[in-house]
Order: C-alpha cells, then sequence, then structure tokens
C-alpha cells in the first residue's frame, strides 16, 4: 500500500461515501424485488435479505459518523427569503 502514489489512493470518505452508495443500491433492488415478486416465499427471503442490508447501513452510518467521513451540506435559503 505504501508504493501507491497518493494521487492515486481513496481517502477514507471516498470509501466509506461509495459503500454508501453501493448500500443505496442495493437496498433500492431489494424493495423492487419486493413489489415485483408474486409469490410469498420469495418475497420473505428478499425482505430478509432487506433487513440484512438496512441492518448494515445503520451501523455503517454510525461508524461513518464517528469517524467524521460524514459531510453535512450546507442549508439551503431560497434567494429573497429571510435569514434568520
Amino acid at each position: 500500500p505504501s508504493d501507491v502514489p497518493l494521487g492515486v489512493k481513496l481517502t477514507d470518505d471516498e470509501l466509506a461515501n461509495s459503500l454508501n452508495i453501493k448500500m443505496v443500491i442495493l437496498i433500492t433492488y431489494c424493495a423492487n424485488a419486493i413489489i415485483q415478486s408474486t409469490r410469498n416465499d420469495v418475497t420473505l427471503i428478499w425482505i430478509e435479505y432487506l433487513q440484512e442490508y438496512m441492518t448494515f447501513g445503520a451501523t455503517l452510518k454510525e461508524l461513518v459518523k464517528r469517524r467524521g467521513w460524514l459531510k453535512v451540506p450546507p442549508y439551503y435559503y431560497a434567494p429573497g427569503a429571510p435569514i434568520k
């Protein structure tokens, strides 16, 4: 790992964000499969997968917040709105 140049290495927050994006995609795929499946046993299998992904996602979110990798965007104020 020390031989990889600094411009090529991904930072920890970039890796965490890409993992979060993949988790969102997996949760979306599971939800679509639940909606589209017609058999109840297949639906239950997808619900189990969804539960595992959401549990892992919640754990990952806590880890990202604790490590300081979660970047909160600035608040949006509409043009012409009074700023409090």
